[in-house]
């Protein structure tokens, strides 16, 4: 009867069953002079004290990078386990741990075995998500933590700061901590190393009593809930995983495991002691799954093992370097984690050169479940590709949903897991119903659906589970809806179909009835800021499009997934194209007719975006958005197969993440087309200048968050103003000391007479004010030193009361590249420090002035809206521009991630006060109108023009600057330019020439050719003098004498966001109909009229006028 029913054992496993930490004692005694770590990504002279540990001087020459023992990664493990408590940290603490592949990764998990500490590896993703972080950290009770880098702790340190402050134990990889509460790893050991209390503790340590059901290890599954559930290990249950593992596969310490696997997961960080503890070794080649370096390794033929999921598998076989007829291959390839297909046997076979083929089935709870070894792919192509039989002391049944006896054999059921080798129960009650118990033994629902054969081999054929498993990787539907519904406020299911590559991919099904069009990719964009690549949403439909106005449900109110799913991919399919390929030997027919380059890029740019990297331009790096392998090799195969795109020849993976946008993966695909290779320099030089700018943000985008002080408030304001010697800087200044609600304006100027030239640019501009005196205060400091440090007594006031910080002082410079404006990027990082560091129950606001350069060099959209820059190279234009770019991530990141209360003002186009007509006549623009004076003419621009004077561009911002939290919300960035706009050519030119200014309207290259023929005729010295514009001639050229049909990229600046909130910016005067180019012509004259070559300008025309915006003049 029993061979009748879906309930099988596997064999019995060796008795009696060891403490974890017995067991690692006697194998290092056994095995401790063989090779037990290898990291070739890492330093032979990491640890010096471990390296020297057992080795001759000669030994450690040989070693090109780190290679260690069992005797010596032992001993690197109990130096850390006494340093550790040194500090304070006590058996019974978990520990938790956000590292990648690296040595240090196992010295931890040793020493934490050492030390009775619950071991408990996070992804290192976790932080960005504080609501489960925060979750994972309480739920394990950690009271150490050990983090990769410096971003990784900051992060922390932001999202879960009580539960950092109450760690025994903060700690950081790498030989120097940059965080004055971290540790570094290597001066633990260090330190350790010398301590001669380090034998007394390694004693002690090794006599702690220990028990089978002590908890060792502490996993976290993705689960059914919208958060992670604690899958807690035992001695009993961890060693007998790793003894089923040994005997199924058979290790010893002829194995030597290529590890390629997330350390966070069951499988990569356990599976390292199955193959150590029988005297093994394990090699990382990268910290994280890099298919070259993988490649390379199975190419030298150096490792036995592999343990990889699927996808890993597609994307190894893709690489080029292993199609050399002289690859070395890999012994024994093991599979799982998520659906296998036959393909994935057939390219282990015959690209990764195995000799055995392994798939299993196991889950967090319990990694042992049931394996079988392939040594040639199945000849049958109708069976599937079977999880196998029960492994050593497995228990398994196949039951009824919700049922616990088995069914009869043959039919398909939930695969249950019973045995030695599963927890009991989760941390925090979590998911009781899915463990029950039956005859006093407790067993576990794994959610999958599987079928049991005759001879008891099982084959694994869906899912019963809430669960979607993208290339691996487990994703709680409840999660990311969740993320949806408190993100949108949109009703969401999200159900798994399947996908060649991943197994599985994400699909939201939406409830939705509104009008915005944008809303699929905006919950796509939602769930990949929010949760990451890996949860990257394929696709979203609306319930509507499948003729459905509510959830198909039970008569209780369940919603039913698995009908959903299928009315989905019924939908999918019948809305995909039909292929009219003719495939030839495994080739698609390709389009005879090959199109051009744009319309390759078009073409790319939807396939890209369908394959869910959701790129808005062309030039947005596919990186940026969160592109990962499987969403590389997804496209990689959705661009093999397209018949539209005409290709001649097949893409590689790594082509996908070399050349990373659609422009420049349109450059290679025509050249492929054409059969001719790519020239990179100016490719390259773009990224070498977005990489560049990418380390900028980097470097100057770490502040520290604001620390509150109750009832600290300030009901009047205390304003730091940089650039108020400037053009707007004045007018900002003059209109603060004129508000009431201002007391104190702080100036910072340069130079030896600061006060003089400070009120010398008030003077000329009729700015001066009589509360001047007593409420400026001017800060004096030299060019390029730190001026904050300067004056303690003016720190301590700023700190104490400062409420705004207008930041209106950066150096405009076209020919400066971006290297230049490193001090002023510094200085933009103290600022916003200084924002943040104030004593007030709230941070002080900050005011940054940007540019409408930021955005110049966009391309795929008509309109700029108040919203981040998405990509670096929207303002590729000059080193200016770029540093203006770099600001506005770093005041981006300020607000997101810090907590700062800040905001980008681009501002467009500053020209002379409604006034006095006061525009500086050294600037560009005045400098082009100025060369009618010389030469007679100027050029006709096919550009439109968004001008705002001064002075009310000065009162906008301080309107906005003061906006009471109350009545708006803030808002990251506003478009500062004026609503109206006029065309250079058909507006401003009759209205200089009705001014009475006297030239001739020529195309932009005659206009060009006037200036170089004054310049040869009157001599560089003198035309310069006379004519300035000849200095710009290589701007000019630059920036309107290329092939742009618009000479301003055709782009336009939606501003209602600004004008929503400030009367000046809706009122801004028309520029034209106003008569303010007439007022700064007049302004102007008065300067230029002195040079011989000026021509007389009619003075009626100028005189004539008296009124400006109803002002008297």
């Amino acid at each position: 009867m029993a061979d009748k029913v879906s309930e099988v054992e596997g064999p019995s496993l060796h008795v009696p069953i060891p403490i974890l930490h017995d067991l690692v004692v006697s194998s290092v005694a056994q095995h401790g002079d063989k090779l037990a770590i290898v990291c070739k990504h890492q330093p032979a002279d990491l640890f010096p004290a471990v390296n020297q540990y057992g080795r001759s001087r000669i030994q450690l020459a040989e070693l090109g990078h780190l290679q260690w023992t069992h005797t010596q990664l032992q001993y690197g493990a109990d130096l850390l386990a006494h340093a550790l408590w040194k500090e304070g940290l006590r058996p019974g603490s978990p520990i938790a741990v956000l590292l990648s592949g690296r040595v240090e990764f196992h010295m931890l998990l040793r020493a934490a075995v050492k030390m009775k500490c619950p071991f408990t590896p996070l992804n290192l993703r976790a932080p960005q998500n504080t609501k489960e972080i925060r979750h994972m950290l309480t739920l394990s009770g950690a009271k150490a933590v050990i983090v990769e880098d410096e971003s990784i702790a900051n992060r922390l340190e932001e999202t879960v700061p009580e539960l950092m402050r109450d760690m025994q134990v903060k700690a950081i990889a790498g030989p120097k901590s940059m965080i004055d509460s971290y540790l570094s790893l290597n001066e633990l050991v260090s330190s350790a190393a010398e301590d001669e209390s380090f034998s007394d503790t390694n004693r002690d340590l090794d006599a702690l009593d220990r028990h089978l059901d002590d908890t060792v290890f502490i996993w976290f599954t993705s689960g059914t809930t919208a958060l992670p559930k604690a899958a807690p290990h035992t001695n009993k249950s961890l060693t007998c995983n790793i003894r089923s593992w040994g005997e199924a596969f058979k290790l010893d310490w002829t194995r030597r495991w290529l590890q390629i696997l997330p350390m966070n997961s069951i499988v990569g960080s356990s599976w390292t002691l199955a193959y150590l503890v029988p005297g093994g070794s394990v090699t990382h080649v990268n910290y994280n799954f890099d298919v070259q370096s993988i490649a390379a390794a199975i190419r030298e033929g150096e490792h036995t093992d592999v343990l990889a999921v699927p996808s890993m598998i597609d994307l190894l076989s893709s690489s080029p370097v292993l199609t050399d007829s002289s690859v070395g291959g890999i012994d024994h390839v093991i599979v799982g984690g998520s659906k296998i297909l036959r393909s994935h046997v057939e390219k282990s076979f015959g690209v990764l050169k195995c000799k055995r083929f392994s798939p299993f089935f196991g889950m967090t709870e319990g990694t042992s479940v049931c394996s079988e070894t392939l040594h040639r792919v199945p000849e049958s192509l109708d069976d599937p590709i079977y999880a196998g039989y029960a492994n050593p002391g497995s228990k398994i049944r196949i039951c009824a949903p919700d049922g616990i006896e088995p069914l009869p054999r043959g039919t398909p059921g939930e695969i249950v897991q019973g045995g030695l080798q599963k927890i009991e129960s989760y941390l925090g009650g979590q998911g009781k119903d899915n463990f029950f118990t039956d005859n006093g033994e407790t067993w576990y629902r794994c959610g999958d659906q599987a079928v049991m054969l005759p001879n008891g081999r099982i084959a694994i054929v869906g899912r019963y589970k809430d669960m979607i498993i993208r290339g691996g990787m487990n994703i709680a539907s409840a999660a990311v809806e969740a993320v949806i519904s408190e993100s949108t406020g949109i009703d969401s299911q999200v159900i798994g179909i399947p996908d060649e590559v991943a197994g599985e991919v994400p699909v939201a099904v939406i409830k939705y009835a509104g009008r915005d069009r944008d809303v699929a990719i905006g919950i796509q964009k939602c769930v990949l800021d929010k949760m990451g690549p890996s949860y990257a949403i394929e696709r979203v439909v609306n319930l509507c499009d499948l003729g459905l106005e509510d959830w198909p449900k039970t008569s209780s109110g369940k919603v039913l997934k698995r009908e959903l799913r299928l009315m989905v991919e019924s939908s999918l399919q019948s809305t995909t194209p039909a292929e009219s390929n003719t495939v030839r030997n495994g080739e698609y027919l390709r389009d005879k007719t090959q199109i051009d380059e744009v319309q390759l890029q078009s073409i790319l740019l939807e396939r890209v975006q369908q394959q869910g990297i959701l790129v808005s331009n062309i030039d947005e790096n596919f990186h940026d958005v969160g592109m990962d392998s499987l969403l590389a090799l997804r496209l990689r195969n959705a661009i093999d197969r397209d018949p539209k795109l005409g290709l001649h020849s097949k893409l590689a993976a790594e082509d996908i993440f070399q050349h990373g946008t659609v422009r420049r993966l349109a450059t290679l695909l025509a050249a492929n087309q054409h059969g001719s290779k790519m020239s990179t320099a100016t490719s390259s030089q773009f990224d070498a200048i977005v990489d560049e700018m990418a380390s900028m943000v980097e470097e100057y985008g770490e502040f520290r968050i604001h620390k509150a002080s109750e009832n600290a408030i300030s009901h009047k304001h205390t304003v730091l103003l940089t650039g108020a010697s400037g053009s707007l800087g004045a007018h900002i200044l003059s209109q603060l000391i004129d508000r009431d609600d201002v007391t104190a304006i702080y100036c910072p100027v340069r130079g030896r007479e600061p006060a003089k030239r400070l009120e010398e640019s008030l003077s000329k501009r009729f700015l001066m004010a009589p509360e001047y005196p007593e409420k400026v205060r001017i800060i004096n400091f030299e060019a390029g030193k730190a001026w904050l440090d300067y004056d303690e007594t003016t720190k301590e006031a700023l700190l104490n009361n400062l409420t705004l910080i207008v930041h209106a002082a950066w150096p405009v410079n076209f020919h400066l590249p971006l290297a230049s404006f490193r001090p002023h990027l510094d200085d933009l990082q103290r600022l916003i420090q200084l924002s943040l560091d104030v004593r007030l129950s709230n941070p002080a606001r900050m005011m940054f002035c940007s540019s409408m350069g930021v955005a110049l060099s966009t391309r795929g959209q008509k309109r700029i809206a108040e919203e981040p820059i998405m990509d670096f190279r929207q303002g590729m234009s000059s080193g200016y521009t770029q540093s203006k770019v770099v600001a506005e991530y770093l005041i981006q990141r300020a607000v997101e991630d810090f907590g700062a209360l800040a905001c980008n003002l681009r501002i467009g186009q500053i020209v002379g006060d409604t006034k006095y007509g006061l525009w500086n006549e050294h600037e560009a623009i005045p400098l082009m109108i100025r060369s009618a004076l010389s030469i007679g003419t100027l050029p006709a621009l096919d550009m439109k023009c968004s001008w705002i004077p001064a002075d009310t561009l000065a009162r906008a911002i301080i309107e906005i600057a003061t906006i009471p939290p109350r009545h708006q919300p803030p808002r990251l960035v506003y478009n500062m330019c004026s609503r109206l706009t006029f065309c250079w050519t058909t507006e401003l030119l009759p209205a200089l020439s009705d001014a009475g200014l006297q030239f001739k309207t020529v195309s932009f290259s005659e206009w060009i050719t006037s200036l170089k023929s004054y310049s040869a005729t009157h001599g560089l010295e003198v035309a310069t003098i006379r004519c300035p514009a000849i200095k710009l001639i290589d701007f000019w050229e630059k920036s309107y004498g290329g092939k742009e049909k618009r000479h301003d990229g055709g782009l336009e600046f939606d501003s209602r966001q600004a004008q929503a909130v400030s009367r000046s910016m809706a009122t801004a005067p028309d520029v034209i109909k106003s008569g303010l180019i007439k007022v700064m012509l007049h302004s102007w004259m008065k300067n230029w009229g002195h040079h011989d070559d000026v021509p007389s300008v009619a003075s009626e025309s100028l005189g004539g006028l008296n009124m400006v915006n109803g002002q008297q003049h």
